[in-house]
C-alpha cells in the first residue's frame, strides 16, 4: 500500500499536536501558518483527517476546531524518526474539567514558539513526568529552554497557567515556591524564571499583594493579555 504523502511542515504540526495532546484551530494557525491565508490551513485539516493522521471536532457542532492526534498520526510520525515517547496519541479532545487548561497551556506554547529567539524545546508537563520517571514532586504546565550560546548561559521558563481554582496562601503558593527551588536544582547554570498566567487582573493582584517567596524571578501576567 502507498503511504501518504507527509511534507516537512505536515510533520511539525503533528508533532506539536502530539506533544501538547491537544491543539486549537487558531494555535495551529498561529504557530505554523502564520504567513498564509486560511485555505491553506483548512486544506492541512481536511487532508490530516481524511488520512487519519488527526482527529477533528468543533465545539459546539459550529465552533472552534480542536485537533488532536490519533493512533495512526503517531505510527506515522514514529515511523518517520519522532520518538514514540514524544507524542500523546488520543481519541477526542481533553475531557470538559481539563479543556481549558489544556488550551491554555497550547496558547502558551504557541505564544512562546513565536518569540525571537524560539526555545529550542517546549516541553509540557506529562512529557516532564515521562522523561523523568515520575521522579519529580513539582512540575510546570510548561517548560521552555534555550541551549547555551558562545559565552551566554542557558535559559529556562516555566509557565504555570492558573485558572483560579487553586487557593492562592495553601496550594499555590507553596507549588511556587517549590517549582523555584526544583528549578535551580535541575539548572543549576541557566538563567531561568517562572511566568504564572492567571484569568484576571484580580487574581493578578491578589497573587502579587500575597507576595511571592520563591528563589528565582517570577512574572504574572493575564492570559488574556500574553497569548
Amino acid at each position: 500500500m502507498k503511504k501518504e504523502k507527509l511534507i516537512a511542515r505536515d510533520l511539525l504540526v503533528l508533532a506539536a499536536v502530539g506533544r501538547f495532546r491537544m491543539l486549537t484551530r487558531p494555535q495551529v494557525k498561529r504557530w505554523f501558518f502564520s504567513e498564509v491565508s486560511e485555505p491553506v490551513v483548512t486544506r492541512f485539516v481536511k487532508r490530516a483527517e481524511a488520512c487519519g493522521w488527526l482527529g477533528v471536532e468543533r465545539l459546539g457542532g459550529n465552533g472552534m476546531q480542536v485537533l488532536w492526534l490519533t493512533r495512526k498520526g503517531r505510527e506515522a510520525l514514529v515511523e518517520r524518526g519522532t520518538p514514540a515517547a514524544d507524542l500523546f496519541p488520543a481519541s477526542g479532545p481533553a475531557a470538559a474539567k481539563d479543556f481549558a487548561h489544556t488550551t491554555a497551556i497550547g496558547d502558551a506554547a504557541a505564544w512562546l514558539a513565536t518569540r525571537k529567539p524560539a526555545p529550542d524545546e517546549l516541553l509540557p508537563a506529562w512529557a516532564l513526568q515521562r522523561y523523568f520517571s515520575g521522579r519529580l514532586r513539582v512540575i510546570p504546565d510548561l517548560l521552555a529552554l534555550w541551549r547555551p550560546m558562545g559565552n551566554a548561559p542557558g535559559a529556562a521558563l516555566a509557565v504555570e497557567v492558573d485558572l483560579g481554582t487553586e487557593p492562592l496562601e495553601s496550594v499555590f503558593l507553596p507549588k511556587l515556591r517549590g517549582l523555584g527551588a526544583a528549578l535551580t536544582t535541575w539548572l543549576p547554570e541557566a538563567v531561568t524564571r517562572i511566568l504564572v498566567l492567571v484569568p484576571s487582573k484580580r487574581r493578578a493582584d491578589s497573587l502579587r499583594m500575597l507576595g511571592i517567596d520563591s528563589p528565582i524571578a517570577v512574572s504574572v501576567e493575564v492570559i488574556q493579555e500574553t497569548v
